[in-house]
């Protein structure tokens, strides 16, 4: 949770909740601001705290219909999720991970090889990933490669997602995949999703038009458009495509609006165009 800034918790309860679903949060760090663009933030591990609130939960008997995931700050904490996550699946939750720990075709500085291996296994135990192009990379081992991209080469990069987890995966969606050069249209990036269904791929994509601005909590919002979305018996195209389409009107909203890239996408005032159903 960053107490100002729009990224992680701060927009995913809101977005989650204008679709009306509850959430029920498990912090696993609260910030002053985030990390992208801001300097002198303060910083709490809560991963002491982490196993006392699931405790509590499971006191209160609290079983989550679904459990969404995005960065998690340390290697315990992936442990901690994962051991959550093989419970509660169990139990019968829907498992969406967004495997968050890398970009631009590096991990994120905090990010070791282990805490990469554990990621990966984390993600391998859900039932939808939502990786950028770069975390695609690093989950299948492949060295990354600079874009631009081809639909075959993505639709490849899907089904071997599916091979790696013995295909126990039902949906993979790949974001940010820069597919500049196979359009005529000019510079674009592109949503490539799959589904499995008995094995098999119902494969997919939705472009949009290239921004010069990569705003932080993009990613979040995104997933939590698609996780809600799902909740609510959506079908995976509608669902990406809806994420898209707001995604596209708040940024072109913002960049208008000329706010810094730090402070984030100003998605507050179109909250009420979220919910498609």
């Amino acid at each position: 949770m960053s107490c100002y800034g729009r990224c992680a918790l701060s927009v995913i309860i809101p977005i989650i909740s204008v679709l009306k679903v509850q959430p029920i949060i498990l912090p696993t760090a609260l910030l002053s601001t985030h990390t992208g663009g801001f300097s002198d933030f303060t910083f709490l591990d809560l991963t002491g705290e982490i196993k006392k609130i699931i405790t509590h939960y499971e006191k209160l008997d609290l079983i989550p219909d679904c459990v969404y995931t995005g960065f998690l700050g340390g290697e315990e904490q992936i442990k901690i999720i994962a051991d959550y996550i093989k419970n509660q699946k169990q139990k019968g939750a829907y498992i969406f991970v967004d495997p968050v720990m890398a970009d631009d075709g590096k991990l994120y500085s905090s990010y070791t090889e282990s805490m990469k291996q554990n990621m990966i296994k984390l993600a391998m135990s859900a039932d939808i990933i939502t990786p950028n192009i770069t975390e695609a990379f690093f989950l299948l081992g492949m060295d990354y490669r600079e874009p631009p991209y081809s639909y075959d080469f993505i639709y490849d990069m899907v089904y071997k997602l599916f091979e790696l987890c013995e295909y126990n995966i039902g949906k993979v969606v790949i974001t940010s995949v820069d597919m500049t050069g196979y359009y005529a249209s000019g510079e674009v990036y592109g949503v490539i999703f799959g589904e499995n269904i008995n094995k098999n791929i119902r494969t997919g994509a939705f472009v949009t038009k290239k921004r010069d601005k990569n705003y932080p909590g993009s990613g979040d919002i995104f997933s939590s458009i698609l996780c809600g979305l799902l909740l609510n018996g959506t079908d995976i195209f509608e669902a990406i495509g809806c994420a898209v389409k707001f995604i596209d009107k708040v940024m072109d909203y913002t960049i208008n609006a000329g706010t810094p890239v730090r402070n984030g996408l100003i998605f507050e005032k179109f909250l009420d165009e979220v919910n498609i159903k």
